[in-house]
């Protein structure tokens, strides 16, 4: 039997590169997906009473920050359409 031997592709001063670990994406849409599915298991009575406090003040916080999120994202489209026709005015 014979050996093979792979050279890795290294680069010269011998430091070896390790490949990063991506971060998890949590994207909005994520978050309204989770705001979605508490809804869903609410309705179908998938928590125990006591456990409702605690879901809700979560759902709370998601609540409030996916609507702030919409109100800036709103904020910005009017101004970017307040822009456009103010360029479009000037010519």
């Amino acid at each position: 039997m014979s050996e093979t031997t792979t050279q890795s592709a290294q680069p010269q001063d011998g430091t070896v590169e390790t490949p990063q670990a991506q971060p998890p994406a949590l994207t909005v849409a994520d978050l309204r997906n989770v705001r979605t599915i508490i809804d869903i298991s609410s309705s179908r009575g998938a928590f125990r009473g006591a456990e409702l406090k605690s879901i809700g003040e979560v759902y709370d916080k998601l609540d409030t920050f996916l609507k702030a999120v919409d109100a800036k994202a709103e904020e910005q489209k009017t101004d970017e359409d307040t822009a456009e026709a103010t360029s479009k005015e000037e010519k």
